[in-house]
């Protein structure tokens, strides 16, 4: 019990930092707004977020056996963890020399750095469920997941306001070169919470290597029906979160993109978190992870008609679907993490994890394909494209049987 409330204590902490992060490196706004700034149009919208969302879960087969082969997942979350520092770092520096470099040059540049913070990024989070599953009691956990998203909502609001004043008050590419580079700072401080983490050595999982993991798929997938219908939710849920970016670039296309519509987009969505956290505890006291998914999938699958309709009303009107999709994108932090928790053991969490991603094949692909179609149908297509696949999203979490 002793060593359950440390590391309880130690989670929270790297929760807190690395919800400032997160607003630092938000894909929906300042990812996909420097995008643009550069020159970049949807295509290079949906290849980036392509990259920094899809990337992780499809590679996260790679790192599953080898991290099931290790008793102790400490030191690999954080190699994984001082990797991402290292990207941003590097993102701050390119952008610091940004005047000197031609625009294609950058562009290049800044997807290198996102694909290595997004493949770090796989590394660690393979590691940091099997952790998380492992040192906290199953009692704490959903207390530990809705506090963790309501202190990481506060903190996030809090550095939703500092990011908006500095992409105001300094000019590109100082702007984006400063939000790199305190990211990057504030990451270093958030992995603190892990060198305090007491973790007891587990069992090794006899799939460690990636060719048994990728033989044992199908078995994997016909025996236990909670993780093809999971992997099925999340298939379709998760354009709810990755059509987001491509919010920004219908705003760049009906209202232009200015600094400050930039700040006000980044604020609004980081208030719906907030507010929004609230709301998910009510619901996860009653219905669980399956009633936050289910909100989940209900917000993402109406916000692009909402996004379509406000788009042919003045950005006062327009600028509020970030609000909302504050809302989606909490509801999917902890739904998603929350129901791989309940629906895995000790023994099968890291191999679950790195499947689920794997074959989360959409979120990867959706925003590439969305990029390019936008181009040559328009925005309303894809949008209109992208709602019953999400809602198809119900018929999967009805089937998935959650512990109780």
């Amino acid at each position: 019990m002793s060593d359950s409330r440390h590391n309880f204590v130690a989670f929270l902490w790297h929760a807190l930092f690395l919800a400032f992060v997160t607003t630092f490196i938000d894909v929906n706004t300042v990812f996909s707004s420097l995008i643009l700034k550069i020159g970049g149009t949807s295509v290079h919208v949906g290849m980036l977020t392509g990259i920094a969302v899809g990337l992780p879960l499809i590679t996260q087969i790679l790192f599953a056996g080898f991290l099931a082969g290790r008793p102790r997942k400490k030191p690999f979350l954080l190699m994984g963890i001082y990797l991402r520092v290292l990207s941003l770092v590097g993102m701050g520096y390119t952008l610091a020399i940004a005047d000197k470099s031609d625009p294609l040059n950058l562009m290049l540049s800044v997807f290198l750095w996102v694909g290595l913070f997004a493949t770090s990024g796989a590394f660690a989070g393979i590691s940091y469920t099997d952790i998380l599953g492992k040192v906290l009691p199953k009692p704490q956990r959903k207390r530990f997941l809705i506090l963790k998203q309501a202190i990481s909502s506060v903190a996030m609001l809090i550095s939703a306001i500092l990011v908006r004043h500095l992409v105001i008050a300094w000019p590109y590419p100082k702007n984006y070169m400063l939000i790199f580079l305190i990211a990057a700072a504030l990451l270093f401080i958030a992995a603190a919470g892990f060198l305090m983490i007491r973790e007891a050595p587990g069992k090794m999982n006899s799939l460690s290597r990636m060719v048994d993991i990728l033989k044992a798929i199908p078995q994997i997938l016909r025996n236990d029906t909670n993780l093809s219908n999971y992997i099925l939710l999340l298939n379709a849920s998760s354009l709810g979160i990755t059509i987001v970016p491509f919010y920004v670039a219908l705003s760049k296309s009906r209202f232009g993109l200015i600094d400050h519509q930039i700040g006000n987009y980044l604020l609004l969505q980081f208030i719906g978190m907030a507010l929004s956290t609230i709301i998910w505890n009510k619901v996860a006291g009653r219905y669980k992870f399956k009633g936050i998914s289910f909100s989940y999938a209900l917000i993402g699958g109406l916000l692009p008609v909402l996004a379509l309709g406000l788009s042919q009303m003045s950005i006062d009107f327009f600028q509020w679907i970030f609000f909302f999709s504050g809302f989606a994108v909490s509801a999917g932090r902890i739904s998603i993490e929350g129901m791989l928790l309940e629906i895995t053991t000790n023994d099968n969490r890291a191999i679950y994890a790195g499947i689920s991603g794997t074959l989360s094949l959409t979120t990867a692909i959706f925003p590439l394909m969305a990029g390019i179609l936008i181009e040559s149908y328009g925005f309303g297509a894809i949008f209109l494209l992208a709602t019953p696949i999400i809602f198809s999203s119900f018929f999967f979490l009805k089937r998935i049987h959650c512990k109780p």
